[in-house]
Formats: structure tokens, C-alpha cells, sequence
């Protein structure tokens, strides 16, 4: 099939113009790229649910903007298409957010439901409520209109979520669900993330949109004197720097001098030279999002218009 009938076909099926503006990661986890192809660098992902500005329409791929700012391309498969019309629904509709770190949705709702898998969901993704609750599920739509159904303890209705005050307790505790995860550059799941990927997805978990990369990480958020582990609160950010002194690695502190962080895999290592768990990096900042949240490169869900109705 041609480009042309391609983009054709799949406008037809989500009913939507063909420059349309807007779109909402319909998998689980898109794969966004550097450059319009498959064997391009894989830059970021985007979750399902996350709502995109497209600036660009490619012969095959777009070129889309996410909430933080962050450019690059995706494929048709991997988005849903969007009017401005359709863009007001799905922010005034009941929606929810899958709260445990991995799972799925289901095609039906009932005891053997495991064995009927529609979609995987990771943390962070958000889906439509139909209004149906079935036995303890809850029946969603994608955002390509799939139908299926998600246990009603995994997930959260979006608004009331969004309202929430971030917990560093519970971040510390999503972030120690990920250990051993595998470092995947670009990544930005529970099944793969690189160091500001993992940063990224725990602080959206709170309701937080962070800057994508650790260097932009690292222009945000309260400054923090490192030098005395005992000045750093758990949730805050430590930044290390490469020998040319760029900042290109970002890890959450914990306690006691202890921070997790995704290095080859998720885990936990400590900042002081007498630990057993110092691994010889060395902290040069360290910034406080808890305390700059609204300010720039920090922006609550909750106030974030592609998201939530103005």
C-alpha cells in the first residue's frame, strides 16, 4: 500500500481529516525516533493516553511535539488522530490512569480474563471510561477505539488523581517496583527506561510532567547544596557529569546517602565513599522538584491544557 492510501485508510478508521493537529498514543509504549524511519535513533517513547501536537506530516511517519516539549517522530500505527473537537471529548471525558507499574487490558471481563490479554498497560497510561463495570473491571477505550476491560483496583479516575499531592513514599516505592529493569536508551516504561526516562515516568506517576532529558533535568527545580547528603530530601534529583563536566545521568535520592537510578539496570547505589554501595560516581547537583512545582520545566498534570480542560 502507498503512502498516500495508507494515511487515507487510517484516517478513514479513526474518522478523522487527514491534517488533522492533534493525536493520543494509542500502544502502550511508541516508539518516537529521531528521523522519519524505522532504523532511526529511538529518542524518547510515549506512553498510551499521552496527548501530542502534530507539526508535521510526513509521506508515512509524523512529527509530533509531547506535553514537556520534546520533538521527534512516530508512527501512524502508533497514534490515534485527533480533531480539536475530538481533542475537547477526550479532556472532558471520564478517564482513567493505570496506577500499578505493568498489566493489561482485557477482552472480557471475568474469571479467566488473564487468558484474554487486549492491550499491555505501564504506569501512566491513560484510557477512556465507557460508564460499565463488570465483576470488579471497568470497560475502557483506547484511544483507536479497542475496546477492553482493566480491574478496577489498577486504575484511578484521571481527574480526582490529577488533584493529588505528590508522595515521595509512594514514588520511592513505585521506583524499587522497577528494579532490575533493563537500561533501554530512550526508554521511558517500566519495561525499559534510560536514567531521565525513569525520572521522568515516577514524577508523571505523581502527577508531574518533568523536562525529558537529565541536563534539562537539571536547569529545574529548587537548587540543593549535595555536598552534605544530610541537606537532601527522598524524591529529590541528583545529577552527575561526564569528564568534559556535561551533565548526562540523573538518579533519585532515597535516604541516607542512598539513590536509585537506571544504570545498565534499575538499582540502588549510595553517594558515600564508605558504603558498600558506592559505585565511585560522583554527585555535582542536586535539585528539589517538590518545592518548584508549576514553575517552568514542572507542570502538575492538573494544569496542563492538552490534558485537562481549561
Amino acid at each position: 500500500m502507498s503512502a498516500t492510501l495508507l494515511l487515507s485508510a487510517l484516517s478513514a478508521m479513526c474518522n478523522t481529516p487527514i491534517n488533522a493537529e492533534w493525536g493520543i498514543i494509542s500502544l502502550c509504549c511508541a516508539h518516537l525516533r529521531a528521523e522519519a524511519r524505522h532504523g532511526s535513533e529511538m529518542v524518547t517513547q510515549a506512553i498510551m493516553g499521552t496527548p501530542v501536537r502534530i507539526v508535521e506530516h510526513g509521506e508515512e511517519w509524523y512529527r509530533i511535539i509531547t506535553p514537556e516539549g520534546y520533538e521527534a517522530w512516530v508512527h501512524p500505527q502508533s497514534i490515534a488522530l485527533k480533531s480539536d473537537e475530538d481533542m475537547q471529548q477526550w479532556r472532558n471525558a471520564t478517564r482513567y490512569i493505570y496506577t500499578h507499574v505493568q498489566g493489561y487490558a482485557y477482552a472480557q471481563a471475568h474469571r479467566n480474563a488473564h487468558a484474554m490479554p487486549m492491550s499491555d498497560l505501564v504506569l501512566g497510561c491513560i484510557v477512556e471510561g465507557t460508564g460499565k463495570k463488570v465483576r470488579g473491571y471497568i470497560e475502557i477505550k483506547t484511544p483507536d477505539n479497542r475496546i477492553g476491560y482493566v480491574r478496577q483496583d489498577e486504575v484511578q479516575e484521571l481527574k480526582s488523581w490529577s488533584q493529588q499531592k505528590p508522595n515521595m513514599l509512594r514514588l520511592e516505592q513505585e521506583a524499587r517496583m522497577m528494579m532490575g529493569t533493563t537500561y533501554l536508551w530512550g526508554g521511558l516504561s517500566p519495561k525499559g527506561a534510560d536514567c531521565s526516562g525513569y525520572t521522568k515516568l515516577l514524577y508523571f506517576s505523581q502527577g508531574i510532567i518533568l523536562l525529558r532529558d537529565a541536563s534539562q533535568q537539571a536547569t529545574t527545580g529548587e537548587e540543593i547544596d549535595h555536598t552534605d547528603y544530610r541537606n537532601l530530601q527522598r524524591g529529590d534529583l541528583l545529577f552527575f557529569a561526564n569528564e568534559k563536566g556535561r551533565i548526562n545521568h540523573v538518579a533519585i535520592y532515597l535516604a541516607d546517602g542512598k539513590y536509585i537510578h537506571s544504570s545498565g539496570y534499575v538499582k540502588v547505589n549510595s553517594m558515600l565513599p564508605d558504603d558498600a554501595l558506592y559505585n565511585g560516581l560522583e554527585v555535582v547537583a542536586a535539585r528539589r522538584i517538590t518545592t518548584a512545582i508549576g514553575n517552568e520545566g514542572i507542570t502538575p498534570v492538573s494544569i496542563h491544557p492538552w490534558y485537562i480542560e481549561e
